[in-house]
């Protein structure tokens, strides 16, 4: 999968490839068509806010289940 990720706080984000992961359990993988970035992704970025870097920002998501974790009900597949 590719994400954009800073490689530490105050720095630019750069595009990165990384592994498609399996979900755990209770776990689904989202295939995502959509992302937002909100304000306190920004503060991360920005370095005002700490956080263990990198990371993929954003958390807003529309996207298809593709996977689901051991235990996990309620959601179905495409």
């Amino acid at each position: 999968m590719m994400a954009m990720v800073p490689g530490a706080p105050g720095q630019m984000l750069r595009r990165v490839t990384r592994e498609i992961p399996a979900p755990d359990a209770g776990e689904v993988l989202v295939e995502v068509s959509a992302c937002g970035v909100c304000r306190t992704d920004l503060h991360v970025i920005d370095g005002e806010v700490h956080a263990n870097c990198p990371i993929v920002p954003g958390h807003e998501i529309v996207g298809r289940v593709r996977a689901v974790g051991a235990g996990f009900d309620g959601v179905s597949l495409d």
